[in-house]
């Protein structure tokens, strides 16, 4: 996507916009035609930027190259209108490799820091399949529910990292107190996401007492609605526990393991660990987040398998 095709700016699609043009920078070096994407991207981006946000990857490389450029723009004798980035269009050949040369140094970090969120992910998926695998054994029912939570189209350039992290602290607050909806809960899992079209949406995984509740859509419903409340109608979500969805995935091949599962049926640990493997599927590092409100903004967590002296099971904040 270039800058100049994006409407309704959101910070999200700005970031994205920012991570395509570094890649393509990777690929084709500065050239003179990229100074009129650089500049709508460095305008766009001046609107959004907040200073205590931790940008991740490309995105950090970019705040690097506004740094820099911003030097020339507060500088009185390199430019007299320090209002806008129109300057950005007269930058010479010399400018350009000098910006270059930074983007590409840059790449190793980029790198390390990318590996780094794939062996997280690689925990994560581990930490869920044992943490499922301990609620599997104990329990003789389970009902499997999910639920996606992210904004309307309308509402998207109102989100910010902050915001969304907030909204979602909301629901998880909500959860840890096991409120109405969340009564019956065995487990859950929930992870926090930055889609190129979806924006900012988080995907949750319910474990409920499957001797106690047996409709996962009415649940994910509920669910959603709650959002929707919480966000003050600018939420949106998507239950998948409809026929058309189910049926479409398994003329796909692919039978997502939703509703009741028992540990006295066959298949049904497989049809369970189903969920986790779309939950943590391999291609999640382009969902993941670009921007963090913190460095150490927590983007998945899960309830812990523990002891209770009531029952022999607990569950907590991870």
């Amino acid at each position: 996507m270039t800058p100049s095709s994006i409407k309704n700016v959101s910070e999200s699609k700005i970031l994205f916009a920012i991570e395509g043009f570094i890649l393509e920078i990777y690929q084709l070096g500065f050239r003179e035609e990229f100074k009129s994407d650089f500049k709508e991207l460095l305008e766009h981006f001046d609107r959004i930027y907040n200073i205590d946000y931790h940008y991740c990857d490309y995105c950090a490389v970019f705040v690097e190259l506004k740094s820099l450029v911003d030097q020339i723009r507060y500088d009185p004798y390199c430019n007299h209108d320090w209002h806008n980035y129109n300057f950005v269009l007269d930058l010479n050949n010399e400018q350009l490799k000098e910006l270059e040369q930074l983007i590409k140094k840059r790449k190793g970090d980029i790198q390390k820091e990318l590996v780094q969120f794939y062996a997280q992910e690689n925990d994560n998926t581990t930490s869920l399949e044992t943490y499922a695998s301990q609620l599997f054994k104990h329990y003789s029912k389970l009902l499997i529910v999910r639920v996606d939570l992210g904004y309307r189209n309308d509402a998207k350039h109102e989100i910010t990292i902050d915001r969304f992290y907030r909204d979602f602290e909301k629901m998880r607050n909500r959860l840890a107190n096991k409120d109405t909806i969340f009564n019956n809960l065995h487990g859950y899992a929930w992870a926090l996401e930055q889609g190129k079209g979806r924006g900012y949406h988080v995907h949750m995984l319910l474990i409920y007492d499957g001797s106690k509740v047996q409709k996962g859509s009415y649940y994910a419903k509920r669910v959603g609605e709650k959002w929707v409340e919480l966000t003050e109608g600018r939420g949106t979500y998507f239950n998948p526990h409809n026929k058309q969805y189910i049926d479409e995935l398994k003329l796909k091949g692919c039978e997502i393991g939703l509703g009741m599962v028992s540990n006295k049926k066959d298949n049904d640990w497989e049809r369970l660990h189903s969920v986790i493997r779309y939950f943590t599927a391999c291609n999640k590092d382009l969902q993941r987040l670009r921007v963090k409100n913190e460095k150490n903004m927590q983007t998945f967590g899960k309830g812990q398998y523990g002891n209770s002296k009531r029952r022999g099971i607990g569950i907590k904040t991870a």
